[in-house]
């Protein structure tokens, strides 16, 4: 009249279903990850991507301060660039996250 182990419960119970999205819960998508009050631990990922887009931005503005002629552009270029650098050293610096493997 032993008990069990769990692991033959797990064994002699059907592998679960793969979740399916309910019809009123929204998925996540390009908004949740773009999101800024998430308050999400960043991720490798997200940080890489965040740089992309600064630098992404800085190219655009630097174009339109050449195309305008205005200086508050290229103030705005630098200041978007100095953004991608420092958001990609830190890509680059950080350790490598569980969920990333």
């Amino acid at each position: 009249m032993g008990r069990r182990s769990r692991a033959r419960e797990r064994a002699d119970r059907p592998a679960p279903q793969e979740p399916v999205a309910a019809a009123g819960r929204p998925r996540r998508g390009l908004w949740a990850a773009l999101n800024p009050f998430s308050f999400q631990r960043p991720t490798r990922s997200r940080v890489r991507y965040a740089a992309l887009g600064f630098g992404l931005l800085a190219v655009a503005f630097a174009v339109l301060g050449w195309l305008t002629g205005t200086a508050a552009w290229f103030n705005s270029a630098v200041l978007l660039a100095i953004l991608a650098v420092a958001w990609g050293a830190r890509a680059a610096l950080m350790g490598e996250d569980a969920r990333e493997r």
